[in-house]
C-alpha cells in the first residue's frame, strides 16, 4: 500500500505512477486523517510493500505525515518492504533520518528511498518564488525517467537511497523546520484581497478541507498544513501569505485530471 499527501500535484503525481506499476493500493492520508481521533491498524498481505509519498516542506516531512505515522499499525508485519519518495524543489535536508526515526517508532524498517527534483511552490517567505516556465518544464521532463527507474527499484524491492539531501542539511532540518511548523504553519497569515470572486477553487482544493466559504469569502479552519494549494490555484490570485507579494503560481499540469481524489 502506498501512502500519500499533496497539496499542488507533484506527489500526487508520483503516488499515481507508483502505484500503477506496483499494482499497491493507494491511499489518502488527508483523507484517513479526517477524524481528529484517527488511529488504524492496516492489514498487509504477504508480499505488500509500505510506500510514503509526500512533499518536502522546510526540509522534512509534512507535520500530517509524520502525525500519520504515529498514529497507525500494520498486522502481519514481517520486515515488509517499506520505502518513501519525496517531492522537492531542490534538495531535502535530513528527511531520511526523520522519517526512519518515526517509523522504528511503530517498528517499521526503511529499506529505500528516494527524492524526485519537481517545480518548486514555495512561495510565503522573502526570496522563494516559483520557477520559471523553462525550468518548470525541464524538470518536469527531467523526473519522467527518474520517476521510471524509482518504480523499477520498488517493484523489484531494491534496498537503495537515492536522495539530494543538498548543503548543510542538519542545520536545515533541525534549526529551520522546527522553526517552520512553530510559526509558519499557521493559517492565520492567510488573507484574501477584494480580487476574490467566492469561486470555492481553494476550499476545493485544499487536501485537509481546511477552508470554507462564509459570506462570499474563504476562512481558515485552524488546521493548516501549510502546502500553499488555496494560494497556487487561485484564479485571480486573491489569496495571499503575510503581505501581498508579487510572485508566481504553480500546480501540477495532471493535477485536474485526478479532481478530488487528493483529498
Amino acid at each position: 500500500m502506498i501512502f500519500y499527501f499533496s497539496g499542488t500535484g507533484n506527489s500526487l503525481y508520483a503516488a499515481h505512477h507508483l502505484a500503477k506499476a506496483t499494482q499497491d493500493r493507494l491511499i489518502s492520508i488527508p483523507e484517513e486523517m479526517s477524524d481528529p481521533a484517527f488511529s488504524k491498524e492496516y492489514a498487509l498481505s504477504t508480499d505488500e510493500r509500505i510506500g510514503f509519498v509526500f512533499p518536502i516542506h522546510s526540509w522534512g516531512p509534512p507535520e500530517i505525515v509524520l502525525r500519520f505515522i504515529r498514529r497507525i499499525r500494520f498486522a502481519n508485519y514481517q520486515n515488509h518492504y517499506c520505502f518513501f519518495v519525496a517531492t522537492c524543489g531542490d534538495d531535502m535536508g535530513c528527511t531520511q533520518q526523520i522519517l526512519k526515526q518515526a517509523l522504528s517508532g511503530i517498528h517499521i524498517n526503511l529499506h529505500a528511498g528516494f527524492s524526485l527534483i519537481m517545480p518548486n511552490t514555495y512561495i510565503a517567505l522573502p526570496g522563494f518564488d516559483v520557477d520559471s516556465p523553462e525550468v518548470q518544464k525541464r524538470k518536469l521532463e527531467d523526473a519522467v525517467p527518474e520517476l521510471e527507474r524509482m518504480e523499477s527499484d520498488v517493484c523489484r524491492k531494491t534496498n537503495t537511497f537515492r536522495l539530494h539531501p543538498g548543503g548543510m542539511p542538519r542545520l536545515k532540518s533541525y534549526l529551520i523546520l522546527p522553526l517552520f511548523r512553530k510559526f509558519l504553519i499557521n493559517d492565520k497569515y492567510f488573507q484574501t484581497t477584494g480580487q476574490c470572486i467566492a469561486c470555492g477553487k481553494c476550499a476545493q482544493i485544499c487536501p485537509t478541507n481546511n477552508i470554507r466559504i462564509e459570506n462570499k469569502r474563504p476562512v481558515w479552519q485552524g488546521h493548516c498544513t501549510a502546502c500553499l494549494a488555496c494560494y497556487h490555484v487561485c484564479p485571480q490570485r486573491a489569496v495571499y501569505f503575510f503581505a501581498k507579494k508579487n510572485k508566481g503560481q504553480y500546480l501540477h499540469p495532471d493535477l485536474l485530471k485526478y479532481g478530488k481524489e487528493h483529498h
